[in-house]
């Protein structure tokens, strides 16, 4: 999910990337709830029929289930953060609370989209500049990358100065 906050001159912009999150962490809470619900029902039932061998297997069913919805909830938490300003470009990325950030001149930083020419993989979206170079949108879809791509190369047009000959 890609959210884009800038200025009324356009001379400072903020892209936030998170994860798509499709349901919040009360939603993930209540479904986890009823699909525990539902299931030790129906292994209560087969438990009292005198198939006592469901239930061992329903809960490790409901543990794995617990143990992935916190991990998917812990990793949608990961966000980027790119600032660009006349000063500076700088990249944050969050991820299992750890915090990298790169910072980068916007006169010299190149924005760089590579596709796979067969169209088989995704795209790949950098920033380069003086040998470094950083990753950006690896959790966006192939047309938020496109949409990120052509919104910084807008937004480092702007910023460059005009060459006068």
């Amino acid at each position: 999910m890609l959210i884009t906050e800038c200025d009324d001159s356009g001379k400072a912009c903020r892209f936030i990337i998170r994860p798509n999150r499709s349901l919040g962490t009360k939603g993930k809470i209540v479904f986890f709830l009823l699909v525990c619900l539902a299931s030790i029902g129906i292994a209560v039932r087969f438990w009292l029929l005198g198939a006592w061998m469901v239930m061992p297997v329903v809960l490790l069913e409901m543990l794995v289930l617990g143990i992935a919805f916190y991990l998917v909830e812990k990793a949608s938490r990961d966000v980027e953060t790119i600032h660009l300003s006349n000063e500076m470009l700088r990249v944050t990325r969050t991820v299992k609370s750890v915090v990298d950030e790169w910072r980068f001149q916007p006169y010299w930083v190149q924005v760089v989209l590579r596709s796979d020419r067969i169209g088989w993989y995704p795209t790949h979206l950098s920033l380069r500049s003086h040998g470094k170079s950083v990753e950006i949108g690896a959790c966006l879809t192939d047309e938020e990358r496109e949409e990120l791509s052509v919104s910084l190369k807008e937004g480092l047009r702007i910023l460059k100065p005009v060459e006068r000959i």
